[in-house]
């Protein structure tokens, strides 16, 4: 058997990012920028009051510096600014402008000091205080310059980063295409959620849970099927998705039982196997082929059947594979150190992916399991914020052992 580090790099091998389109960016989010994007323009565009206020020289107002509580300046008001409009003229010695919050700083003034700090009259105010140079006042390009790059290439992107476009003059982006995924159910015992149950059969809980899963990724799913332990549907079903898809889920029938039927027929249509059973705990008979279409290359991940193996599955093949695909630079799952809080017995031999939930104690993530770790078991996975890896060599981790914990994505 293939160990687990082996596996994920050849499937990573296979990652690269697909084709680019250009779409506005309202539809952009957590799609990923393919080229680096500059700013058009200064952020903000222009020097503008942080505050509803009145703009004036800070110059007026030395005088206050030293005075008693009683002293005050007045001013002459000129007139009022909304934002969005411009005030032509100047603001001279003894004279203020009214501004709203975004409006424009008028030339000559250097401050904006708040309308609830003064006494404001018909056609003057007063102030009562030294108000300072640069007082409430937004710069021109303070926030960003033009030409300062603001988007990355390999950019996950996140509102933010939309807003900042949407600032900076951007109406579209472009940004990696999303993997197209189609999602095979295989075996005879399933049955569809709601439906009477017959004996001998289980609900599907996997096509549910693969969609959930792959809509947590921003890949597309474009088909979802379920088929018999039948060589010839497998085989039809296969066919079908490799015209269409660049990845295709197949969940059960990878093991070694007379029904299990995916490897099959992945050799029937000339896919070429990567690799087919992998030195871990729970999804060992994990298995990764490539198909050739014209000159698109097809993926297929051969997922277990069990529930807990194909969402460990997921999380340490697929959704790296999918990122990496999409154009993002940190496609790995995000690790953290942790320390147990209970002793492990295990087999020697294969890594085992222990469920588990995690606590932050005095600075320090704290581990423990989950519940029930079988891979038929689904409970235990609503419980889980992280997979951590118990090492293959090992047979024994006493309480207090620190181990490598790969965090959830959902």
């Amino acid at each position: 058997m293939m160990a687990f580090e082996k596996a994920r790099q050849l499937v990573l091998e296979q990652a690269t990012p697909l084709g680019r389109e250009k779409i506005r960016i309202e539809a952009a989010l957590r799609r990923v920028a393919a080229y680096e994007i500059k700013a058009k323009i200064p952020l903000p565009p222009f020097t503008n009051s942080a505050v509803d206020g009145y703009a004036l020289r800070s110059e007026d107002t030395q005088a206050l510096r030293a005075a008693s509580p009683t002293s005050f300046v007045q001013l002459r008001l000129l007139a009022e600014q909304r934002a969005g409009a411009f005030f032509k003229g100047w603001v001279k010695p003894g004279t203020a402008l009214k501004l709203m919050t975004g409006a424009s700083v008028p030339r000559g003034a250097d401050a904006v000091i708040p309308r609830e700090e003064v006494e404001a009259g018909a056609n003057h105010i007063r102030v009562k205080r030294e108000v300072k140079k640069g007082e409430n006042i937004r710069l021109a390009g303070e926030d960003i310059r033009p030409g300062q790059t603001i988007i990355q290439p390999g950019t996950c992107l996140q509102p933010a980063h939309l807003a900042l476009m949407a600032a900076a003059g951007w109406k579209e982006i472009s940004v990696y295409r999303q993997p197209k995924v189609t999602v095979i159910i295989t075996g005879d015992e399933l049955c569809p959620p709601g439906e009477p149950l017959k004996k001998g059969q289980i609900y599907d809980s996997n096509s549910t849970l693969l969609q959930a899963l792959i809509k947590t990724t921003e890949a597309e799913l474009i088909a979802l099927k379920r088929v018999k332990d039948n060589l010839a549907s497998l085989t039809s079903a296969l066919k079908k998705a490799i015209l269409a898809s660049d990845i295709i889920l197949t969940s059960g029938g990878v093991s070694v039982g007379d029904y299990d039927l995916v490897r099959v027929a992945a050799q029937k249509l000339s896919g070429r196997q990567i690799f087919w059973q992998v030195a871990q705990k729970p999804a060992k008979p994990l298995a990764f082929y490539l198909f050739r279409h014209n000159r698109n290359k097809v993926f297929l991940f051969g997922l277990p059947g069990n529930p807990g193996a194909v969402a460990v599955a997921f999380e340490e093949y697929v959704r790296p594979f999918i990122k990496k695909m999409m154009g993002r630079s940190d496609f790995l799952p995000r690790e953290i150190e942790a320390t147990l809080t209970h002793a492990v017995k295990k087999k020697k031999g294969r890594l085992n992916f222990l469920r588990v939930r995690l606590q932050l104690s005095g600075g320090d993530w704290r581990a423990t399991s989950a519940g029930a770790q079988e891979s038929g078991i689904i409970s235990s996975l609503t419980e889980t914020h992280g997979l951590a890896l118990i090492p293959a060599e090992s047979d024994f981790l006493p309480e207090g052992t620190k181990v490598k914990v790969h965090l959830l994505e959902w």
